[in-house]
């Protein structure tokens, strides 16, 4: 394995956090130029609905609420979220509305694309942690 895979994309998007809070001028231009390179290359390799994951995930709740920058990013998360011919069919939009159930709590489960690791569906509810592989026999990864 390349030196490069084996640091996860999440693991580059905190190295790069961590250097612009760095002390050392050095580090914190070479050291995040360098990786935000490795990190272009990484995205690179990923599918519209895994960069529209790291969107949701990574900056979409940093952004106000009534800001124009909070609905730009949920457009493009959207986008990124439909289907190959880039837009919503009615067989995508049923399935919005179908959403699973929580078997733990009974709220809804949200379906989160697999950066580094296969996509699974979690509990919307923060405090309940549940999750299971979709369209597999129900597991709960988080234990």
């Amino acid at each position: 394995m390349a030196p490069e895979q084996e640091i996860t994309v999440c693991d580059l998007i905190e190295i790069q956090r961590m250097l612009a809070d760095s002390e050392n001028p050095f580090e914190r231009l070479v050291g995040r130029l360098f990786v935000a390179g490795m990190l272009d290359i990484r995205l690179a390799q990923l599918t519209d609905h895994q960069v529209g994951q790291l969107m949701f995930d990574h900056f979409r709740n940093h952004l106000g609420i009534l800001l124009p920058e909070t609905t730009i990013c949920d457009h493009a998360t959207q986008r990124l979220f439909r289907s190959t011919n880039g837009n919503f069919t009615t067989e995508d939009i049923e399935k919005q509305r179908q959403r699973t159930a929580c078997p733990k709590c009974g709220n809804e489960m949200l379906l989160h694309y697999g950066i580094d690791e296969p996509d699974f569906l979690e509990c919307a509810l923060l405090n309940c942690g549940y999750k299971e592989l979709p369209n597999t026999e129900k597991e709960n990864p988080s234990r």
